[in-house]
């Protein structure tokens, strides 16, 4: 565009405001260009993102997965044990007492 603005003085006054027009017209057009082009680098950059996320979420799921299952099996044993009958084998038995000799 600069190079066109060094023609400007050469262009007839008759014509100038039709190459006003003109020239407006390939600005706009230049801006939307770029515009594009930013506009395609933060989709880009978004949608990288955005997967990255979805990355960690299933991650994370399979840990919630994970710990759910280790907490239902600790909350089966914790039942099992409760549900024993007191007085049973479970502490009944006497442990014989350990004595250590001492040099």
């Amino acid at each position: 565009m600069a190079r066109l603005d060094t023609f400007s003085p050469q262009i007839a006054v008759q014509v100038r405001p039709l190459y006003q027009l003109w020239r407006d017209g390939q600005t706009r057009q230049l801006q939307l260009v770029e515009e594009r082009a930013r506009y395609a680098k933060l989709q880009q950059s978004s949608d990288s993102e955005l997967e990255t996320l979805r990355q960690q979420e299933l991650a994370l799921r399979e840990q919630l997965e994970l710990t759910t299952r280790k907490l239902e099996n600790l909350t089966d044993i914790e039942r099992q044990l409760s549900s024993r009958k007191p007085g049973g084998n479970f502490g009944s038995e006497k442990v014989p007492e350990v004595i250590h000799d001492d040099p």
